[in-house]
């Protein structure tokens, strides 16, 4: 098949998600042909341009590029009315550049700036899949919007003041282009069964789910013999959003002869003043290390005792995987995407979403080495049989092979 595919995402794992996919279809011989816009333009190691048949980018210059050097550095939310009318007018064009090339269908990926792509709306006429991450989480989780806004209004007067009256109406429309986005979407894939939930309850409309996948090849057990540290390891950005601070709490809770350290793990600079100073109030040791590659992702899940999951609804979470893939069980909070991958009592521990369940399951592990090591490889087992992007790929494949017939 000849395959659009649009993505416009900075790194992480949606941006990872969307490169995985694109080079599982070129690999069974289809022709993927990329569409993204000029901004991000930082891809890091999961590009998909060189994968590609051919790269078409759109320019997107809002305010005659006076935000350019701002948002090349992700620092410019989607939460500004300078924003919208640039954006349209170059999804717009994106869409009239797909509607001339042929294609038998096309697959969308999120926008960094949108969530659903406008690009959805003028597609009329070519088969469109998208795929969806997650629904906008301000829209309808309390929580997000009140640390969003709490972000806003810590910025000097009187700038922080002007940014929570624009964001009170501009969040508002957001929402609405999102919906309308989605609407258009022939057909719509999802990365688990909650998300599959979320998906119909804020547009009313069916999904399919696709589970994503890492790399056996690359995410394997430490070699025999491996001593592990005496630490867990908690992952990702941003540092309210992923629980980091409740995984502090609860390690304070263990008993100190057998508590271990905190490895945290980020994507890039997070702010974590707060969490260290929490940390120390609380005599737990921490370390942070910040845009590790993915060998060193790789050592430092295979040498932890667990991975510790703590955030809230996480829509699927491709750090449980990652984690069991290199043989160290999970104890996550029994919420969201978590219970699709973590099988309690067999590759780790599913625990509620409060300080002293998270820290008994942590004790417990790190209490018995014996009880990590079996934990640990029944889930590389359960992993390499189950969660990899040549089954994602399969998936895919399948469902733009069936929207293509529907033409």
């Amino acid at each position: 098949m000849r395959i659009a595919v649009f993505e416009n995402l900075p790194p992480g794992g949606a941006l990872r998600a969307a490169y995985e996919i694109g080079r599982q279809l070129v690999t069974r011989g289809h022709e993927i042909h990329l569409f993204r816009l000029s901004v991000p333009a930082n891809k890091g190691p999961f590009d998909l341009a060189p994968e590609s048949t051919s790269v078409h980018t759109i320019p997107f210059q809002p305010l005659g590029g006076a935000l350019d050097s701002r948002m090349r550095n992700l620092k410019l939310a989607p939460r500004s009315y300078t924003v919208f009318g640039p954006l349209k007018r170059a999804h717009r064009k994106l869409a009239a550049e797909i509607g001339g090339g042929d294609y038998d269908v096309v697959l969308l990926h999120q926008d960094a700036l949108t969530q659903s792509p406008y690009a959805l709306r003028w597609l009329a006429g070519i088969p469109t899949v998208y795929y969806c991450q997650e629904p906008p989480r301000f829209a309808s989780e309390r929580s997000i919007l009140q640390q969003h806004r709490a972000s806003l209004g810590s910025s000097p007067l009187p700038v922080g003041w002007m940014r929570l009256l624009e964001d009170r109406v501009v969040l508002d429309r957001l929402a609405r282009e999102d919906y309308e986005n989605v609407g258009h979407a022939g057909t719509i894939l999802v990365n688990s069964v909650y998300s599959r939930e979320r998906v119909w309850a804020a547009y009313a409309k069916s999904s399919t789910v696709c589970y994503l996948g890492i790399d056996p090849d690359r995410f394997t057990p430490a070699p025999s013999g491996s001593e592990r540290r005496r630490e867990v390891l908690s992952v990702g950005l941003p540092v309210w959003a992923k629980g980091h601070e409740l995984v502090v709490e609860a390690l304070a809770r263990v008993p100190a002869e057998i508590r271990p350290a905190l490895r945290l793990v980020l994507p890039r600079q997070g702010g974590t003043e707060r969490l260290e100073r929490q940390a120390r109030d609380l005599e737990v040791q921490i370390e942070v290390e910040v845009s590790v590659d993915e060998g060193r992702f790789v050592e430092c899940c295979r040498r932890a005792l667990a991975t510790v999951c703590a955030a809230r609804l996480e829509p699927f979470g491709m750090t449980p995987i990652e984690s069991m893939a290199c043989g160290t069980p999970v104890v996550a909070i029994r919420e969201g995407g978590y219970r699709e991958t973590v099988v309690d009592e067999v590759n780790g521990l599913l625990v509620e979403p409060d300080a002293d369940s998270l820290a008994a399951g942590i004790a417990r592990l790190a209490a018995d080495l014996g009880l990590v090591e079996k934990m640990g490889a029944r889930g590389s087992e359960d992993v390499a049989r189950r969660w990899t992007w040549r089954r994602t790929g399969d998936q895919v494949e399948q469902v733009l092979q069936d929207a293509a017939a529907r033409r």
